[in-house]
């Protein structure tokens, strides 16, 4: 290990020494943080990052809703589809030769929606230093 022989100074307002007091509560030291932090920082790169994972995370958020809402109207459908069959309103074999198999496909495609989704969150927070 290298010795620590340099002192830098910053100044600093009370309000930000008292934020990288905080900040560094979990380093055990605030020279530890601050190294951390400048070994970290890369303005235009991290700037990039930030802002891709803030747009992927407002994406994610809105498909989330987007497919909750699909599911909620394809369960009332599948209800109704299910009361008319019952109903005799609804022929059975119509039911269990056309609607049936196009619900398992229908659902196996959100799955695969909301898996992919998951992995590409799984990936994003992984990459996010």
């Amino acid at each position: 290990m290298d010795k620590r022989t340099i002192v830098c100074k910053v100044r600093l307002t009370p309000e930000e020494h008292n934020l990288f007091k905080q900040k560094a509560s979990g380093y055990g030291n605030l020279s530890a943080m601050i190294r951390d932090a400048v070994r970290q920082f890369n303005d235009v790169g991290t700037i990039r990052r930030m802002e891709a994972l803030n747009e992927m995370t407002e994406l994610y958020c809105k498909y989330q809703q987007d497919l909750s809402w699909l599911g909620g109207n394809f369960n009332q459908s599948m209800k109704r589809a299910n009361e008319l069959a019952i109903g005799h309103e609804l022929r059975q074999d119509y039911y269990d030769q056309v609607i049936l198999p196009q619900v398992r496909q229908i659902l196996t495609f959100l799955e695969e929606v909301k898996s992919e989704q998951h992995m590409i969150a799984q990936k994003l927070v992984k990459s996010h230093p």
